[in-house]
């Protein structure tokens, strides 16, 4: 199948590194930086995700992983984040549609019952993707992906800073890149419309102990600063609406 990525991140990479050997593989972002981090043997083009002909460049698939994420960006850029989540993903969706392509919209835990820009944006696409009877993908966070926590701690052990974190209380969805993918994939081949992979649920100050555990660390050794809830941040997301 030809198949485009759309997103380049921790995510859409982990896409192309499932998919290539067996299909043609497109992976497209606006960032410079992410398609060159990617080494995979496939075809990389720099170029915003709206401006994709499907009538030049047919697709089987389109996967759509990229997106405007960071919540506290949202809640204080709320235009970029709709016109980018919403209006760019909504004409990726029409031509998809158009042109008799499949696709699979990763979503994410943000998206139930919201209270951030972000998690509107994406509860919307949400709706969008059902419209069109495409694929949904929903999912907590992608352990490592960029600009996660896990990073962040991992530098700031390096560098002997304070490890900071929200909230001692907070729960958060984790999975890891490789294992969404195969659990996604295997969805969307059979059919399911509503993809939700089994994610860990894990205390963000359990996560924080099996990082330092991997430094052989322990919470004693380090300085920890809670700096609590951003906008928009919630103690515990969910996977699925509770009516």
């Amino acid at each position: 199948m030809n198949i485009l990525i759309i997103g380049a991140g921790s995510l859409g990479q982990a896409f192309a590194r499932r998919l290539y050997k067996d299909h043609k593989v497109i992976l497209l972002d606006q960032s410079e930086w992410c398609l060159a981090e990617c080494t995979l043997p496939v075809e990389k083009l720099l170029m915003d995700m709206s401006d994709w002909k499907f009538s030049e460049h047919p697709c089987d698939v389109v996967i759509l992983t990229g997106a405007y994420k960071h919540v506290n960006m949202g809640e204080t850029d709320p235009e970029a984040f709709i016109k980018n989540n919403i209006v760019k993903t909504l004409k990726v969706m029409k031509e998809a549609y158009k042109y008799n392509a499949d696709l699979i919209f990763t979503s994410t835990d943000k998206a139930v019952e919201p209270i951030s820009l972000y998690g509107y944006t994406k509860a919307i696409g949400e709706i969008l993707a059902n419209n069109f009877n495409f694929n949904i993908v929903r999912l907590g966070n992608i352990l490592s992906s960029t600009g996660s926590v896990i990073p962040l701690w991992e530098k700031q052990i390096n560098e002997g800073l304070p490890i900071t974190i929200t909230d001692e209380r907070m729960v958060r969805y984790v999975i890891e890149d490789f294992e969404a993918v195969d659990q996604i994939w295997d969805m969307f081949k059979s059919g399911k419309k509503l993809i939700i992979p089994q994610c860990r649920k894990i205390r963000l100050l359990d996560l924080l102990t099996e990082v330092l555990k991997k430094h052989g660390l322990t919470i004693d050794d380090v300085s920890v600063q809670m700096i609590g809830l951003r906008p928009g941040e919630k103690i515990e997301e969910k996977l699925e609406w509770t009516s």
